[in-house]
């Protein structure tokens, strides 16, 4: 019995194998697998179409101040600049602020109080707080655009864009008169032409106001829109 069954398991294996390469061993071609649809190509993006160098640029710019409590901050700017190379540039800005009270100035005026004078009267005041305001902006400063890339849009469009960083000296309009100011800030910006672009700039300026009669260092930090254009 025993043989019998070794004898039967043996003849099965044996038929089996065979049966194996007809049975089991196909052949895949690699078109039945990937599908024979043709795949498109990649574009290939262009060299660099225009330069910086020595080309004079003209730009109009409007932004706000982020950073102040008791007023609305808003800057219209122009400035004017030139790259020395594809790298380093230097940029004059001019900006002039448009003030106006914010909400919580606006709140604080609407409460009253009655303080008492020398002679025994009271006199009725209400609660202001000690603003400086400004009132003109003027940068001059130095340029570094290190990066540089390009965008496609869908095949379509390619954008060029250059992220910079500024640095230099302000010279800051206010109402306690003109005050120095030091200056950095970055940037990106995206040219649809070998002349326009559209930019997005934050900038910091640092300076040193008077508050209760004490110097204070004060940092006001404003972000714009704005477009360039190269004069040729």
């Amino acid at each position: 019995m025993k043989f019998r069954f070794v004898r039967t398991r043996l003849l099965l294996t044996t038929l089996l194998m065979s049966l194996a390469p007809a049975t089991f061993a196909i052949d895949l071609k690699p078109e039945e697998i990937r599908g024979k649809g043709q795949q498109s190509p990649v574009t290939i993006l262009q060299n660099r179409y225009f330069t910086k160098a020595l080309r004079p640029e003209l730009g109009v710019s409007y932004g706000t101040i982020t950073n102040e409590a008791y007023t609305d901050t808003t800057l219209l700017g122009f400035r004017g600049a030139m790259f020395l190379n594809e790298w380093i540039g230097v940029e004059l800005q001019s900006m002039t602020a448009k003030v106006a009270d914010s909400d919580d100035r606006k709140a604080l005026r609407r409460i009253t109080y009655y303080r008492r004078e020398a002679d025994g009267s009271f006199v009725q005041g209400i609660l202001d707080p000690e603003v400086n305001q400004i009132k003109k902006i003027i940068d001059t400063s130095a340029i570094l655009a290190p990066f540089y890339g390009k965008l496609n849009l869908a095949d379509f469009l390619i954008v060029y864009s250059d992220v910079y960083f500024t640095a230099g000296l302000s010279r800051v309009s206010t109402d306690q008169g003109d005050l120095n100011a030091l200056n950095y800030g970055a940037g990106q910006r995206f040219y649809w032409a070998k002349a326009l672009s559209m930019r997005i700039d934050f900038k910091a300026r640092s300076y040193t106001e008077t508050r209760n009669g004490a110097d204070y260092r004060k940092n006001t930090y404003s972000v714009d829109f704005g477009l360039s254009y190269y004069l040729f």
